[in-house]
């Protein structure tokens, strides 16, 4: 498994070419959803899958908390 910071990098690549973000504001959007990235590095997910989430261009949720029972 990538290490965080590079996943981080492949996902802000993601950004860019999913949702022809600048890499700037690929950067800012990553690092304001940090804990999503996180979330979805623990558990392994395509780092387009995270983009996609994170640009609201997919269905797929990553749940910011746990659900509570």
């Amino acid at each position: 498994m990538a290490a965080l910071h590079d996943y981080n990098e492949e996902v802000i690549e993601a950004l860019c070419e999913l949702g022809g973000l600048s890499e700037a504001e690929a950067q800012s959007l990553a690092a304001s959803k940090r804990s999503e990235i996180e979330y979805a590095h623990k558990y392994r997910l395509s780092t387009s899958i995270i983009a996609g989430s994170l640009l609201g261009i997919n269905d797929c949720c990553i749940p910011s908390q746990s659900p509570k029972s």
